[in-house]
């Protein structure tokens, strides 16, 4: 790529990153300028990485070269010597080295672990990175940057962010009180229309359909050869669908005449990009909790509801959806319990090999015999020992006590505000 293509890429760049509104995103603030270590950024297609680095762009003001490695212009220009490129284009821009480097996408440059390795070894400059593969910023950055980065997991909006966007402010308790009418119609739409930043501030749900087959087509198909699209698709939408349920690879494999190889290799590059994710099950025996079946969840309710007619009818599984990726997002360590006479707790809580807290999610605990389902799960499951116990709805607030076993009972939306 000539001197004047790469000085228009960076310019064009600049301007993206200073241009439109900035929302608040909690993860901004975690992410750290005080050390060398190599920040990378990963997550599901459209969650806001990209917004993200515009958010930390801010923060320096100057000094800093942003660019996004899915524009076009890399598609034949993929080489790691393209990332050198453009830092001399830079330097002869600006007469100096970017003290800081934002790189956007940046699994679609071959072999770039090495490169930003060499620059963050030999220069003084800080270095953020962003992909949506956790395979290609898991595995591979943990051999080649050992010790030398800082992971973070970018999700669609938490429900505050998603009120933040909206323009709801939540300053105190007061406020939980005073707008309890504001915040239950907001969580309801949350829960329908997820949490992905451009669908919440365009309110054009309607665009989580192309993210779905984008994330297909530009995350799974343009990277692995895949045989059997259809299947590909449609064990993908079934994946979706079941979020918050236990799925059998056998029946899987079954269900789309595939082989268990098969199965086992698509369910690992949903994974890989971000769109589902896997809940173990609860066991002192590491064996047995492997061989045990996983439930599955989707990166997004919004997601799930846009391609699935069947889950938006569930609305238990939409809130308990919600409630693991809150979970996940606050990064707890997490399992799901099951005991004799299949039953179970939703999500068991360990703080390193201590089960601290058993949570029950139920949309509706008004029936008793519901109510008493979910009681007995928890007494069930007294024995790993955990003091705290909670049962979340969508609106009913309360506390039980069982067996000697205290049970606070609140709606979904005021726990993730509170929390």
């Amino acid at each position: 790529m000539d001197k004047y293509t790469l000085e228009k890429v960076i310019n064009f760049w600049k301007r993206v990153a200073l241009k439109g509104p900035i929302f608040p995103r909690e993860l901004a603030q975690k992410v750290g300028f005080d050390n060398k270590e190599v920040i990378d950024l990963t997550g599901v297609r459209r969650s806001g990485k990209s917004f993200l680095l515009r958010l930390l762009i801010a923060k320096v003001k100057k000094d800093w070269l942003y660019v996004n490695f899915e524009d076009p212009l890399f598609l034949g220009n993929n080489g790691p010597l393209i990332i050198e490129d453009l830092i001399n284009a830079y330097k002869d821009m600006e007469g100096a080295f970017p003290k800081y480097l934002f790189f956007d996408e940046i699994q679609n440059i071959s072999q770039w672990e090495a490169t930003i390795r060499k620059y963050r070894d030999a220069e003084n400059c800080k270095i953020f990175i962003t992909g949506s593969s956790s395979k290609l910023l898991g595995g591979e950055l943990a051999t080649r940057l050992t010790g030398r980065h800082l992971s973070y997991e970018v999700f669609p909006l938490s429900f505050k962010e998603y009120l933040d966007f909206k323009g709801v402010s939540v300053k105190n308790k007061t406020d939980l009180a005073l707008k309890d009418g504001v915040l239950l119609r907001n969580f309801r739409e949350y829960l329908q229309n997820g949490g992905f930043p451009e669908a919440v501030v365009t309110s054009k749900p309607e665009i989580l359909k192309q993210y779905y087959l984008d994330i297909l087509n530009k995350d799974v198909l343009a990277r692995y050869e895949i045989r059997d699209r259809a299947a590909l698709e449609q064990m993908g939408a079934f994946l979706i669908s079941s979020s918050a349920k236990t799925v059998s690879l056998l029946s899987l494999q079954k269900q789309y005449q595939l082989t268990y190889e098969s199965v086992t290799s698509y369910l690992a590059m949903f994974k890989e990009c971000f769109l589902l994710f896997e809940l173990p099950q609860f066991s002192y025996s590491l064996r047995t909790s492997q061989k045990s079946l996983k439930k599955i969840y989707c990166v997004d309710t919004g997601l799930a509801n846009a391609t699935s007619t069947k889950f938006s009818q569930d609305l238990g599984r939409m809130l308990e959806t919600a409630v693991y990726l809150h979970l996940r997002r606050a990064g707890k360590d997490l399992y799901y319990f099951r005991g004799d006479n299949d039953i179970e707790v939703d999500f068991i809580i360990k703080d390193r090999e201590q089960v601290v807290e058993a949570v029950q999610v139920c949309w509706d605990i008004s029936d008793k015999k519901t109510l008493g389902r979910e009681l007995r799960g928890l007494t069930a499951a007294k024995e790993l020992g955990f003091k705290k116990a909670t049962i979340l709805t969508f609106e009913t607030k309360g506390e039980r006590t069982v067996g000697g076993l205290k049970v606070d009972i609140q709606p979904v939306w005021r726990w993730m505000l509170e929390g």
